[in-house]
């Protein structure tokens, strides 16, 4: 039987929009993280580097994965894309079946008994094409004899950063309590946020083994990872009841929670 460390993370797509707070999500609840890069794209990690394992590998190279994933509990796949290039071959199904395919079947081939696909809730402005790779690698790894869990994300968006009017008409119509329910799916959410939840995901494997998780417990458990994330920094921050007295120009905390 393969050694069970939940703890310990292997990481496909670390460097991207979403796999860079995912690996730093991950940091946060004290995992131990691998992050599957090319060797150009090292630097993409910046400063999370110093804190993760880095191993070479390529998810449309199975040959280059052999091995990476050995004393892993978990394997988060979150490689895909939603441009697909004709002229270099990369097709729908190129970015999003057959990168999770090579990790799945990595994941088989090392022991790692548990492995996360993120995938995609149909939206407005989601491709169909990207939907339907998307759906076959599901059928893929619900088949290759692995525990899985298969996360329905909604459209995810940056905070701070400039949105689309569509995104920002979902998210408004989102919260309505008349209408709220059957947008669901389509409501964007921060990836922060999601982030977060699919962190506690992984963490907790063994409680999310074969579910297939919509975008409303992907939101809800992202909210709750961040509260209590919150009120970790807040407990670390408080003063104990027989600290000794401070300096005047000492600060009563080494931080402020943001």
């Amino acid at each position: 039987m393969p050694t069970r460390n939940l703890s310990r993370i292997f990481v496909t797509g670390g460097t991207g929009f979403l796999g860079f707070r995912v690996v730093r999500a991950l940091l946060d609840e004290g995992a131990q993280v691998t992050v599957l890069v090319r060797p150009d794209q090292e630097e993409k990690l910046g400063v999370l580097r110093a804190s993760v394992q880095v191993v070479h590998g390529d998810v449309w190279n199975p040959a280059s994965l052999r091995g990476r994933g050995r004393g892993h509990g978990v394997v988060i796949h979150l490689v895909g894309g939603m441009k697909p290039n004709a002229a270099r071959g990369l097709t729908f199904r190129h970015l999003n079946f057959v990168s999770a395919r090579n990790a799945a079947q990595m994941a088989v081939n090392d022991g790692v008994p548990h492995y996360l696909l993120l995938s995609a809730a149909a939206a407005p402005g989601v491709p169909s094409g990207y939907l339907e790779a998307k759906r076959e690698a599901e059928r893929y790894v619900q088949k290759c004899g692995l525990a899985w869990t298969i996360i329905h994300a909604p459209p995810l968006y940056a905070p701070g950063e400039p949105r689309s009017p569509l995104g920002l008409l979902l998210s408004f119509l989102g919260v309505l309590p008349t209408i709220g329910w059957a947008l669901s799916n389509m409501r964007p959410l921060s990836a922060e946020l999601a982030a977060r939840a699919i962190a506690q995901l992984a963490l907790s494997a063994d409680s999310f083994k074969n579910r297939l998780i919509a975008p409303a417990q992907l939101r809800r458990l992202g909210f709750a990872a961040e509260r209590r994330l919150r009120q970790r920094h807040l407990q670390s921050a408080a003063p104990s009841s027989d600290h000794e007295a401070l300096e005047d120009d000492e600060p009563p905390f080494g931080w402020l929670p943001h």
